[in-house]
Parts: structure tokens; C-alpha cells; sequence
């Protein structure tokens, strides 16, 4: 990035300079390393050179028209610093003029996005025999390194992790598999008890987790003569609540003397009583 900036004087009087249906005889220097002009200047000659460079964040907007900061771009503030040079003859106005040429070129004819431009008084240079006039233009510019550089930053990270390449390839840690179960992490649904002692509920997949829970009666109750009825549970896959197991294909809800402890009956398959559930993928 440090040297697309450096080099962007050089390359602008370059370019400048083989615009000759718009310059004519303007002639075209660089200001480092300074190249001299003729004494007494004869023809109009501008120096171009760097001022500063201001870095900041890159901004992009997401899908919710909000303004997110690009991890791996940079967006970048450069001014350019113009030396209009013209002969005494050819009177101040001819800065300007030159001046505006170059920023009409510039704006039309090149691919550069320029922000502002600007230019300070017309001063008399003895030394050339000539006016001068200090101007400046910004340009706007994204800087990615990966979209530039073939460098490969070993020490420091991969180049596949630069302008959100990584981010964005979502293959490289989510399954295909994973991202079809983003939008249904949850299955539920109801059965009816049949009173047996096991009945095994198919959902086609192994769940993570599973709460079952009767329709009508409270999930846990207490009648008259002080037994407790259970009528609810949770699993997960390696634990779970009495009368509740998962399965490789669903879960199985278990009706049986040998759960029930104490004054507590386990009910997870009461005879026609319907039960809700919900399972986590």
C-alpha cells in the first residue's frame, strides 16, 4: 500500500504529461527527486509531489443498510501537491488555468476519484523568473491487499484473509449440511400415549436435545392421597430426565413401574393423553 501511495506522484506526471491534445507544451515534473527547471523559464512547467497521506477505516454497508468496517481494507485520504510554474509573460491567470486543466483531466479522463482541490496565492519565483502557484487535489482511494498484492504474508497471515475473502467463503469452516439445518435448528410437534411401556417418536435425525411435556394436565402434579405425577421431561444426548431417552432417529418416552420412586409416578405414555415436544437439530 506504502508504495502504490509513494509511486502516485510519478505516475500521475506521467500520465499528465502524454495528455498533449489537452497540455500542449506544459511541461510535467516530479518534485522528489527534484528535477530543475530552465532559468529564465520559458514554457509553463508543474511539479508534482506528495503532502500527506491520511489512513482510516473502510467502510461497506450490510444487507441491513448499515455501515460495517472492512477488517482487511483500508480507505485512504491522499493529497497531491501541485507547483504550477509559468512564465512572467504569460501573467498569474496562466497558473490558474494550467491548474484547472489538470483538475478538469483528471476528473474526466482518469479513473482517480477526486474528493477536493484547492491552490493557495500566486507567488513571483526570481530564481525561475517566473509565478508560482501552490494548488493541491485529494484523492480517494481503497487500498485491499489481497486484490494487489501477490506477496503471501507467511509470519503474519495467509493472504486468503485479507478484503474478507476468508469471511466470506463460508465452506471453509460450515458443512453444506450445516448451513441447510440454520434455518430449522428446531422440530416440534404432538403424539398420543398408548399406555404401552416404551413408544419411540421418528423425527429422522439424532437430536441434541429434547423436552416433552403432556397437553392437558400440568407437566407435574400431586393428587389427594400425596403421589406426585410426572408428566414432563428433557434429554440431551448423553443424560436425560426418567421416561424420556434419545434415540438415533428421534426419542423414546418410557412408561414403567420400575421408574417410578417413592410417592412419584413417572407418566410419559399415558393412554390417549396427547403430549407436545420440542427437539434441537
Amino acid at each position: 500500500m506504502a508504495d502504490s501511495i509513494s509511486a502516485m506522484p510519478k505516475e500521475i506526471a506521467e500520465w499528465l504529461s502524454k495528455q498533449t491534445d489537452v497540455f500542449g507544451s506544459i511541461r510535467f515534473l516530479t518534485e522528489f527527486p527534484p528535477i530543475p527547471k530552465a532559468t529564465p523559464l520559458k514554457n509553463t512547467v508543474v511539479s508534482v509531489g506528495l503532502e500527506n497521506v491520511k489512513i482510516t477505516d473502510s467502510f461497506v454497508e450490510n444487507s441491513d443498510g448499515e455501515l460495517i468496517a472492512e477488517e482487511y481494507c483500508r480507505h485512504a485520504d491522499i493529497k497531491v501537491r501541485f507547483s504550477v510554474y509559468v512564465p512572467y509573460s504569460a501573467g498569474g491567470t496562466a497558473c490558474h488555468e494550467a491548474f484547472t486543466k489538470i483538475v478538469d483531466c483528471l476528473n474526466f479522463k482518469s479513473d482517480l476519484n477526486l474528493k477536493e482541490s484547492g491552490c493557495d496565492a500566486i507567488e513571483a519565483d526570481r530564481d525561475t523568473d517566473a509565478f508560482v502557484m501552490k494548488s493541491w487535489i485529494i484523492i480517494e482511494a481503497e487500498f485491499c491487499p489481497a486484490e494487489s498484492s501477490t506477496v503471501q504474508y507467511e509470519a503474519f497471515m495467509p493472504k486468503t484473509l485479507f478484503c474478507n475473502s476468508h469471511m466470506n467463503d463460508k465452506s471453509i469452516h460450515v458443512t453444506p449440511e450445516d448451513k441447510e439445518a440454520w434455518g430449522t435448528q428446531t422440530v416440534s410437534g404432538t403424539f398420543f400415549g398408548t399406555g404401552t411401556s416404551e413408544q419411540s417418536i421418528s423425527l429422522g435425525f439424532r437430536p441434541k436435545f429434547v423436552f416433552v411435556s403432556i397437553a392437558v394436565f400440568p407437566m407435574f402434579w400431586t393428587d389427594s392421597d400425596g403421589t406426585s405425577h410426572c408428566c414432563s421431561a428433557a434429554a440431551a444426548q448423553s443424560y436425560g430426565s426418567a421416561g424420556l431417552k434419545i434415540t438415533a432417529n428421534g426419542f423414546k418416552v418410557i412408561k414403567s413401574s420400575s421408574l417410578n420412586e417413592g410417592l412419584t409416578s413417572v407418566e410419559m405414555n399415558k393412554t390417549g393423553e396427547e403430549y407436545v415436544y420440542i427437539a434441537f437439530k
